[in-house]
């Protein structure tokens, strides 16, 4: 199974050099949208995104950490 990193990018950027290994992209897309909804409820973000890699093709995708419903 690939591994996925999860990039914070908020005023700062956050680096995950661990990753997450998930069974596909759709799962690292629900990761994601799972980690912005905990980061905006947790720790009061409400802009930037979670810059979404995988181990092979670079970035995939980008996930807003404001305006998504969980």
């Amino acid at each position: 199974m690939p591994r996925f990193y999860f990039h914070i990018v908020a005023g700062s950027v956050v680096l995950d050099d661990v990753g997450t290994i998930l069974e596909d992209a759709k799962a690292a897309q629900q990761h994601a949208r799972t980690l912005a909804s905990n980061l905006r409820d947790n720790h009061a973000l409400t802009s930037g995104t979670i810059v979404v890699e995988d181990e092979d093709a670079g970035q995939l995708f980008e996930v807003p950490l404001a305006g998504l419903f969980s």
